[in-house]
């Protein structure tokens, strides 16, 4: 019975099924994209013959991890290491592939023969490269041509093959000219530990801990993924997953709540026939819990193809490979389940309390369940909407969840680049922001210091400002920023002292408000970054979120902490004459071509991580409104079927097939139009309420509302009312009039 009251509605069955299924299926999919996300990078070094992996402690990705060269002379020392081979992994950009791993090991270490060449012959002298089979895939070279990285050409001397996807998208190369490419002028990424036969690892691994060099050792074939960065890589996917579960979820609910509408006099019957409450009861969430299992099967098949179709992206399909657990697959069917309870719930105990006597007096779209002014004013459309308005607030609950996330993401989005433009107070009119050309992520721009007094030397330059920034992520600090200037540079005006005085030692730290409040600091308290003590001796303010939660040292100092001797991150110029500011720009653009200059208001536009950002924004928005439109016809065509003896009865009266289809159209942009005006002002609420959840990460987050976004978020929304709209009203305007008369 429970199948032949679902198949009775197929189509409005489908489309709750549908719905549901895109939800598991962003569980399923972006949990196993996460999944393969911490899998390749567990395994992405350290893969080939030694015994043990060495890289800078509390770094969250290797890629991040640097550390002095001089530290492979005191590991050789220690007892039964037989060999240390420094590294070098690296992101950098190419013409053809946004995101490129680079390999630097040393010429015929036993590391560079992890890569076992294919084709080709293996690395030999400087200025060579051997690149992975997969990368083969999406860059155009050959054995013999050239690849260019950061300007700098390098011949293609051979293909390898690891069997690693992440690896093999990559390219490996002798030590010196990755050391080069990835700015690291004597330091490394990692060291790679060959240990003498019969030697015991764990002891040698307690010998290296002793020597105090803040190092994190592991065994290369244990490596596992950064227990943090794979909850970052979790919480990311269930965040985006459950968006789609709630409004699925809602859709569900909206679904059973009309079937039951639907079905008023049909379950009076069965009632006074003598079924029990609990039977009806059962049978209603019999058929919501079998609507999900459904809906649930079709969703982990569709997930796995959308997982399969990531993995194919050029250039970026080796980092969104999933990988597929058991796990994934039981968490996507319990959250059909969840849906499936959840939604069922209330429409089941409402049918299990109809009496007989309502319930076979029941006339359907004819009747209301909203009495008061409300119902008899406005237009007819909106009156419709009204006299059912537990279906349409649900509906429009569905639709403005996808409205509220285009929104906050929005506002997100306008609030990071609204910050950014200002780093270290950069935004003012004459300033030009300098950073590394074409890096895939700000925190890997590096830029020689000498750049800086070649700048200097500029005639229309009044001041060069370099910084350097970092990221320190601990459970103590789960994000602090590490910022380093000289305090006698023209871009500390920008940090206004609310305490204190700036620091002028190594040892002294100014901290921001928002750090001062969310880690509980003072003046004169002791901040530890990476085993290094520092006195907080002022805290300052910037009206940006980001530099105000974290900290300024000496920029010799930031230098040191960081292992990044004799580099930046960023240059911040401060142009004479505002008017000569692109002018300079260009000069900059032209002498320095390793270097991109922006005018600092379009800094962020210009950079690969707003553009990252956007598209993931997108993304995300694109399949909010693809679950969005599915409730708007799932609601549209419940409505139709519900007022069809309605219908029958205006084209009886001699209502035209076009007047109906207006009708519905108007009913159908008239929700969306209610949803879009809920989901913007909830998602900004939310937004500003995280925002102000320091221990949250909320301080971190300065969204700006533009209007922009909320026009686009409106008209997208009133799109969905167009397309989800289109084929209920079309249904119903064909409509017969003795036919809708004499449907039950």
């Amino acid at each position: 019975m429970i199948f032949r009251n679902l198949m009775r509605r197929s189509v409005r069955s489908g489309l709750t099924l549908l719905g549901i299924a895109i939800g598991v299926a962003a569980v399923v999919a972006l949990g196993a994209i996460a999944e393969g996300l911490s899998a390749n990078f567990a395994t992405a070094i350290g893969g080939g013959n030694n015994d043990l992996l060495i890289t800078q402690a509390d770094a969250i990705d290797p890629a991040l991890s640097s550390l002095d060269d001089t530290i492979g002379a005191h590991l050789q020392a220690v007892p039964d290491v037989e060999r240390v081979e420094p590294g070098v992994y690296t992101w950098v950009t190419t013409e053809e592939l946004p995101f490129f791993l680079l390999f630097g090991y040393e010429i015929g270490s036993t590391a560079m023969e992890h890569y076992r060449i294919v084709e080709g012959k293996p690395v030999s002298g400087p200025g060579q490269i051997v690149i992975g089979r997969r990368a083969t895939e999406s860059i155009a070279v050959s054995i013999g041509d050239n690849l260019r990285i950061y300007g700098t050409p390098y011949r293609v001397v051979g293909i390898y093959e690891t069997g690693q996807g992440v690896e093999e998208s990559g390219g490996a190369l002798a030590l010196e000219d990755a050391q080069t490419t990835a700015q690291f002028e004597r330091k490394v990424s990692l060291y790679e530990i060959g240990l003498r036969r019969g030697a015991d690892a764990d002891a040698v691994i307690e010998r290296i801990e002793s020597l105090d060099l803040d190092l994190k050792i592991s065994k290369t074939s244990e490596r596992e993924s950064n227990q943090q960065y794979e909850q970052m890589l979790q919480g990311f996917a269930w965040g985006i997953a459950a968006i789609a579960i709630f409004i699925g979820g809602l859709g569900m609910m909206n679904a059973m709540v009309m079937s039951v509408l639907e079905r008023t006099r049909e379950i009076g019957t069965l009632r006074a026939l003598g079924w029990s409450r609990w039977r009806v009861l059962w049978i209603i969430l019999g058929e919501s819990v079998t609507l999900s299992v459904a809906g649930g099967i079709v969703g982990i098949f569709l997930g796995i193809g959308l997982a399969k179709l990531a993995g194919t992206v050029p250039g970026m399909g080796v980092l969104l490979a999933g990988v597929f657990t058991p796990t994934i697959f039981i968490q996507g069917m319990l959250t059909a389940m969840v849906l499936g309870l959840v939604g069922g719930v209330y429409p089941a105990w409402r049918a299990a309390g109809l009496r007989p006597v309502e319930a076979l007096s029941y006339e359907g779209g004819a009747a209301s369940d909203a009495k008061g002014a409300l119902s008899r004013i406005g237009s007819q459309s909106f009156r419709n909407l009204w006299r059912r308005r537990n279906r349409t607030l649900l509906a429009a609950a569905g639709i403005g969840i996808g409205v509220g996330t285009l929104v906050m993401l929005g506002g997100l989005t306008a609030g990071i680049i609204g910050q950014m433009n200002n780093l270290a107070g950069s935004g003012s009119p004459g300033n030009i922001t300098v950073m590394q050309r074409d890096v895939p992520d700000m925190s890997l721009s590096s830029i020689d210091e000498r750049v800086v007094r070649q700048i200097q030397a500029m005639p229309q330059v009044e001041t060069v400002s370099p910084m350097v920034m970092g990221f320190v992520l601990t459970p103590e600090l789960p994000l602090f920023i590490i910022q380093g200037l000289d305090p006698n540079s023209a871009a500390m005006d920008h940090y206004k002292l609310t305490a204190g005085r700036r620091a002028q030692r190594p040892s002294e730290i100014v901290i921001g408000s928002n750090a001062s409040e969310s880690y509980d600091l003072s003046l004169g308290d002791t901040l530890t970054l990476y085993n290094n003590r520092y006195k907080v001796v002022g805290i300052y303010e910037t009206g940006v979120a980001w530099e105000e939660g974290g900290g300024i040292l000496v920029l010799r100092e930031s230098q040191r902490l960081l292992n990044r001797p004799r580099t930046v991150s960023f240059l911040f110029v401060n142009v004479k004459d505002p008017s000569l500011a692109e002018p300079v720009q260009d000069a900059i653009n032209r002498r320095f071509p390793k270097a991109r200059a922006s005018i600092s208001s379009e800094f962020a536009q210009n950079t690969d991580d707003i553009a990252s950002m956007q598209a993931t924004a997108g993304a995300i928005g694109m399949l909010a409104l693809i679950v969005g439109g599915i409730v708007v016809a799932n609601t549209m065509i419940m409505s139709i079927y519900e007022r069809t003896r309605e219908i029958g009865a205006l084209r009886a009266l001699g209502w035209p097939g076009k007047r109906i289809l207006a009708q519905i159209m108007q009913e159908s942009l008239l929700l969306c139009l209610l949803s879009a005006l809920l989901g913007c002002l909830g998602g900004v609420l939310l937004l500003n309420g995280v925002a102000a959840i320091p221990f949250a990460g909320g301080f971190m987050l300065r969204p700006a509302w533009e209007p922009i976004t909320f026009v686009s978020a409106v008209a997208l929304t009133l799109i969905l009312g167009l397309l989800g709209g289109f084929y209920p009203a079309w249904r119903a305007s064909r409509l017969q009039p003795v036919e809708a008369l004499r449907y039950e």
